[in-house]
C-alpha cells in the first residue's frame, strides 16, 4: 500500500511537470516570433510602391582608379512580383524554421519527463529494498536525477544545532562523618579490609548503643509501671461489667434520669456509666465533664445507697479513664474527703474512689487535689483521711523528686508535712509521721526544712523527722 501511494504521487508530480513544461514552450515560441519581427524587417510585408517609402534609386557610384569615376547605370527596381515571391519564401522559412525548433524543445522535453519517471521509478524500488520512503525526501530531492543526488554534499544530512545543557550551579550537599570504604581496584587488599573492618566495627557500636537504650528504656517504663500498679494490688477489684448495645442512647439516658427522684433508677444510671467507662470510653469522654458533675451531685445524695453507689462509680471512672480524668480529680477529692466525716459506712467506698484517684492519675494533681479539698478541713476524720491518702501519693511520687527543690512541689510538701506533724490530734500526726517516714532517709530532708518550713515551726520539725528516723512508726 504504501509504494502504491508513493507511485502515486511521482505520477501527479510526473504530469505537475510536464504542463509546466508545455507552458515554457509557449512562451519561448511567443519570444521566437518577437524576436523574429524585429530583427528581420525584410520579412515584413512591403507596399507596392517601394519608391514612396525608401525614395527614389540613387545611381551608384563604380570603383575606379584614382582620378578616374565612371558613373554606372542605376539598377532598375524589383518589380511588385519579385519582391512578393521574395517575402512569401522567407515567411516559409521562417516558419520551417520555427516548426523545427518546436520540435526538437518539444523532444527534449519529453526525454526530460521520461528521465524523470525512470528516475522516481528507480527511486521507489531502491526504497522498498532498503526501507527508506521517497517521501523523506524533499521536493528538491524529487525532482532531481539520480545521478546529481548521489553526491555526498548534496545527500549529506544538515545535523541540528545542540544546545548546550544548561548550566547548574552547584549546591552544598550534606557530607556524611561516617567513613567510606574506597574503591578497592585503587587500594591494595590490606587497606580495604581495615577500611571495611572499621565501617562494620562503627556499625556494631552504633546497633549495640540503640539496644543499650531501647533496653534501658524499657526497664524504666517497667519500673514505672511496677511502682503504679503493685500498690494498686491493696484495692479490691472492681465489678467486670456487660458492653451497652446502644452506648449513645443510654448516656442520654442516664442524664435524664439522674435528674429525676427515682433513686432505684438512679442506681440503674450509675451502673450504665460504670459499663460506658469500661467499654465505650470514646463515646464518654466528649461528656466526661457533664458526667462527672451529675456523679459528684450523686455522692452528696441524702439516701447513703445512691451515695455510696456514686462513690464506685467515680472509682470505675479513675480505674477505666486513668489520665483522662486528671482535670476532675480535685472536684472529686472536694466532693469524697467530707464524706469521712458524716458516716464510717461511707469510708470503705470513699477510700476506694481515691485509692484508684491516686494510682491512675497524675500524682502531682492528686496530692493537690488532697491538700486543697482536705488538709484544713474542720473535722478530724477528713484530716485524717487526707493525710491517709497523702501518704500513698508520697510512695507513688517518691523522696527525690519531692525534695528536688523546685518551689511548686517541695514548698507544699513541706508546708503539708509540718502542718500534719503539728496537728492537735494524735491520729493525724501519726499520718504524718507515716509520711515523712517514706522521705526519711533523704540527705536533703533537713536542708529543705530549713529552706521552706516556716521559722516557728523549724524547731519542731526538726526534732519530729528525728523521731522518725529513730522510730518510724508504721
Amino acid at each position: 500500500m504504501d509504494f502504491q501511494k508513493e507511485f502515486g504521487k511521482l505520477h501527479a508530480e510526473n504530469d505537475e511537470m510536464k504542463k509546466m513544461m508545455l507552458q515554457l514552450l509557449i512562451l519561448r515560441q511567443e519570444q521566437n516570433q518577437n524576436t523574429i519581427c524585429t530583427a528581420c524587417p525584410h520579412l515584413l510585408t512591403l507596399p507596392h510602391d517601394p519608391t514612396t517609402r525608401w525614395g527614389p534609386p540613387q545611381p551608384l557610384h563604380a570603383s575606379a582608379a584614382p582620378g578616374q569615376r565612371k558613373l554606372l547605370a542605376p539598377i532598375p527596381p524589383a518589380s511588385p512580383h519579385h519582391q512578393l515571391q521574395r517575402s512569401v519564401r522567407y515567411t516559409l522559412s521562417a516558419q520551417q524554421k520555427e516548426r523545427q525548433a518546436r520540435k526538437e524543445l518539444l523532444q527534449e522535453v519529453l526525454e526530460f519527463a521520461e528521465e524523470i519517471k525512470l528516475a522516481s521509478l528507480n527511486d521507489a524500488k531502491a526504497s522498498d529494498q532498503t526501507g527508506c520512503s521517497v517521501g523523506s525526501l524533499s521536493p528538491v530531492d524529487r525532482r532531481t536525477p539520480p545521478a546529481p543526488r548521489t553526491l555526498p554534499f548534496l545527500n549529506s544530512p544538515i545535523a541540528p544545532a545542540i544546545s548546550a545543557p544548561p548550566k547548574t550551579t552547584s549546591h552544598r550537599q550534606f557530607q556524611s562523618r561516617l567513613p567510606r570504604l574506597k574503591n578497592t581496584t585503587s587500594l591494595n587488599g590490606v587497606t580495604a579490609v581495615t577500611e571495611q573492618k572499621s565501617v562494620e566495627s562503627l556499625a556494631g557500636r552504633q546497633e549495640e548503643t540503640r539496644e543499650h537504650k531501647e533496653v534501658k528504656k524499657r526497664k524504666v517504663t517497667e519500673a514505672r509501671h511496677i511502682s503504679k500498679t503493685q500498690p494498686a494490688k491493696n484495692l479490691p477489684e472492681l465489678a467486670k461489667l456487660r458492653p451497652l448495645s446502644c452506648p449513645e442512647q443510654a448516656l442520654l439516658q442516664a442524664f435524664t434520669v439522674l435528674s429525676d427522684d427515682d433513686w432505684e433508677k438512679k442506681i440503674e444510671a450509675l451502673i450504665s456509666i460504670r459499663s460506658l467507662a469500661q467499654h465505650h470510653a470514646n463515646v464518654l469522654l466528649p461528656r466526661l465533664h457533664d458526667v462527672c458533675l451529675a456523679v459528684n451531685q450523686e455522692v452528696k445524695n441524702l439516701r447513703s445507697v445512691v451515695s455510696r453507689a456514686a462513690m464506685v462509680t467515680l472509682a470505675h471512672l479513675f480505674a477505666h479513664l486513668g489520665q483522662d480524668m486528671d482535670a476532675e480529680a480535685e472536684g472529686a477529692a472536694r466532693t469524697l474527703l467530707p464524706k469521712a466525716g458524716e458516716s464510717s459506712s461511707f469510708m470503705k467506698d470513699m477510700d476506694l474512689a481515691l485509692g484508684y484517684m491516686v494510682y491512675n492519675t497524675n500524682p502531682i494533681r492528686s496530692m493537690n487535689a488532697l491538700i486543697n479539698g482536705g488538709l484544713s478541713h474542720k473535722h478530724t476524720a477528713v484530716r485524717k483521711s487526707t493525710a491517709r491518702h497523702l501518704e500513698k501519693v508520697t510512695e507513688v511520687i517518691g523522696a527525690a523528686r519531692l525534695l528536688s527543690g523546685k518551689k511548686d512541689l517541695t514548698a507544699r510538701f513541706i508546708h503539708t508535712a509540718s502542718c500534719l506533724a503539728l496537728d492537735n490530734t494524735l491520729e493525724v500526726r501519726n499520718q504524718a509521721r507515716n509520711i515523712l517516714s517514706v522521705v526519711a532517709s533523704h540527705p536533703d530532708l533537713i536542708k529543705m526544712v530549713e529552706r521552706f518550713a516556716p521559722l516557728s515551726d523549724q524547731i519542731r520539725m526538726k526534732d519530729f523527722i528525728n523521731k522518725c528516723q529513730k522510730r518510724p512508726l508504721r
